[in-house]
């Protein structure tokens, strides 16, 4: 078994495409998932997706300092590492595609 394969996050209105590459050493399929830390990305609603192993977050709620075992963590499957943060303070006020009200 070899190549690519693609699997479709879907949450809170959005769909995230991660490419898996299979490795042939580990025969398995391992999933190209992004840092949400060096390029954030936003539902159409304005919440943040969050890879399960970012720490540091001020409004953890979890039993850990990561967000995977944050319940604002909202993920597509149980078994998933990303997901979409529902913490109203980390929502984005600005709208895809305009400006916030600062201009900015």
């Amino acid at each position: 078994m070899q190549g690519e394969k693609l699997k479709t996050f879907q949450v809170d209105g959005d769909l995230l495409t991660v490419p898996y590459h299979y490795d042939g050493a580990a025969g398995i399929f391992i999933g190209q998932f992004p840092s949400f830390e060096e390029v954030p990305r936003y539902t159409p609603n304005g919440r943040p997706w969050k890879n399960a192993i970012n720490t540091g977050c001020p409004y953890a709620a979890g039993d850990y300092d990561d967000c995977g075992s944050c319940p604002y963590l909202i993920k597509a499957g149980p078994q998933d590492i990303i997901g979409v943060c529902f913490h109203e303070r980390l929502r984005s006020r600005a709208s895809p595609g305009k400006s916030d009200p600062a201009g900015n």
